[in-house]
């Protein structure tokens, strides 16, 4: 009978050690775009119009019902004098339904993709609609990237996340 107890306490022990391991490797916070307007944490809002060079790709969302249709992508570029990169979102001004939303977040690691900062959700809700995070300055140094999430859903409906390779 103690040696089932062993077995169980130290499989249990096991257990909670390999969650807490898999908890603590998330590296990714929630975040909400107050955490990165204003100025906060090292980001600077930039207007949504703005437009920069393509970096680390692009990608489309859609989904069919009721339709909705987007792209995203990395944009880098000149930020009152500093390099900086930051993720758009564009809607379609022909396939977009009356109660979809698209949503793009911004990610930015400073430790070599060890954890990282998330910039957003920033979500639209109408067709035809551009959107930019906040811009983060680019950096020389192997330790820091940026990568682009996005999303398009609708009523339950989800084209699921998509994101850039990081760049």
């Amino acid at each position: 009978m103690h040696s089932i107890r062993r077995i169980f306490s130290v499989g249990a022990a096991a257990l909670m050690l390999g969650a807490g391991l898999v908890a603590g490797s998330s590296s990714a916070a929630q975040a909400a775009p107050a955490d990165c307007t204003g100025g906060a944490k090292g980001f600077t809002d930039i207007p949504d119009s703005l437009s920069g060079t393509g970096v680390a790709g692009a990608g489309a969302l859609s989904i069919s019902t009721p339709p909705a249709v987007a792209s995203y992508a990395m944009q880098t570029g000149n930020v009152g004098g500093t390099s900086m990169g930051w993720g758009v979102l564009s809607t379609s001004a022909s396939i977009w339904g009356p109660t979809a939303r698209g949503q793009v977040w911004m990610d930015v690691t400073n430790d070599n993709k060890k954890s990282w900062i998330q910039c957003g959700p920033f979500a639209v809700f109408s067709a035809g609609t551009r959107i930019t995070t906040p811009a983060y300055p680019t950096s020389s140094s192997a330790s820091r990237a940026f990568r682009v999430c996005a999303q398009v859903d609708s009523l339950g409906t989800s084209s699921g996340i998509t994101c850039t390779p990081w760049w």
